[in-house]
């Protein structure tokens, strides 16, 4: 893995979202890896380091609130970037040092690469954790 790679991680219990979110990501070159839940996501956030976290709040298992309060304890400059997947009914409050948006589901592909593109582009050089298994593939979300 490149060492300038930003790696995201995609949240979400529905599995036609996760896969959708997954297939148009790569498509555009992206190294994605998916959590179908918080429990999940905790997982994949000890093995990697990831610049992007694209979360639903509403999860079975472990929702999205926990993972934010999971990633408001780490060290600022570990944090990812989060961006919530939402139904619309969430409140819209969020500590901007956690989220720094949303994007309300059914999304619009074009608005939400436009999204993830914009917070890749302003992420300031994270370091990637070298031994970070590869991105999943298509047919590990079957």
């Amino acid at each position: 893995m490149p060492k300038d790679e930003k790696r995201i991680l995609v949240v979400d219990d529905d599995e036609a979202i996760r896969t959708l979110l997954f297939t148009i990501l790569r498509r555009r070159g992206l190294a994605v890896d998916t959590a179908k839940n918080g429990a999940e996501a905790l997982e994949r956030l000890g093995q990697c380091r990831y610049a992007l976290l694209l979360l639903d709040l509403m999860m079975p298992v472990m929702n999205g609130w926990k993972v934010l309060e999971h990633i408001a304890a780490l060290d600022p400059s570990a944090r990812p970037v989060v961006v919530l997947l939402t139904a619309g009914s969430e409140p819209r409050d969020f500590n901007p040092d956690l989220v720094v948006g949303s994007i309300r589901k059914p999304f619009d592909v074009d608005l939400l690469y436009d999204t993830v593109a914009g917070c890749i582009s302003v992420i300031t050089s994270r370091p990637q954790i070298a031994e970070c298994p590869d991105a999943e593939s298509e047919t590990d979300l079957a």
